[in-house]
């Protein structure tokens, strides 16, 4: 089986990005075809991600793919929130194809990609609300003020605990509503980084069918 392994920037995505990515194989049927490691490689902090590369403070996203290496992956995948800084850079200067090119440079030829959550991962949940419905992962009546966007709207997190009924804890709830998503055509177009993440899946799984025999 091909190894797809997760780098993820805190303690609540550990769990919930393997299952994300086990949903969307799931639905491509191709389950049986990767194999997703239960907890993913947690930087503890997106600041740990970002920074320069210091292999002996264990900063920046070289350290963490050279960790993801060790496990002789076929494709590796690191997830983070954009929070306010995508705001804040320049077209010419975006954090994703930065880091991108920070992590190809550690990766050699293993196939790698980083996405970016707009503005936050719990954007997902809010862009998939009917899949979480439908999953039980919320009420039925769940619902949400439709005129603000996921991406476009601050507190995510906040606007996902009051979908809840109950102060949202990712290290409690996260894993859970990951699993409900359904990644429609439909919340893929409400948030273009949910639609990022699909489509890097899909280069990835392509990549890590073929790379080793390039």
């Amino acid at each position: 089986m091909k190894r797809l392994i997760s780098i993820v920037e805190g303690h609540g995505d550990v769990r919930a990005v393997p299952i994300l990515l086990r949903g969307w194989l799931r639905l491509e049927g191709l389950i049986g075809e990767f194999f997703v490691p239960d907890l993913a490689i947690n930087a503890k902090g997106c600041g740990n991600l970002k920074a320069a590369h210091d292999p002996r403070a264990h900063r920046g996203i070289e350290h963490y793919v050279g960790s993801a290496l060790r496990a002789r992956p076929d494709a590796i995948l690191a997830v983070l929130d954009a929070d306010d800084e995508c705001l804040k850079r320049t077209a010419d200067n975006k954090l994703g194809p930065e880091l991108l090119a920070r992590a190809r440079a550690v990766a050699g030829t293993v196939p790698v990609g980083v996405v970016i959550a707009n503005r936050e991962f719990e954007a997902w949940f809010l862009a998939d609300l009917p899949a979480l419905r439908q999953g039980g992962a919320v009420p039925a009546d769940a619902a949400l003020d439709s005129s603000v966007g996921p991406e476009e709207r601050a507190g995510c997190k906040a606007a996902v605990g009051r979908l809840l009924g109950e102060p949202y804890e990712p290290t409690v709830h996260q894993a859970e509503l990951a699993r409900a998503l359904a990644f429609s055509a439909e919340a893929r177009t409400l948030s273009p980084s949910y639609d990022k993440l699909v489509r890097e899946l899909e280069r990835l799984s392509a990549e890590a069918r073929t790379w080793r025999s390039a």
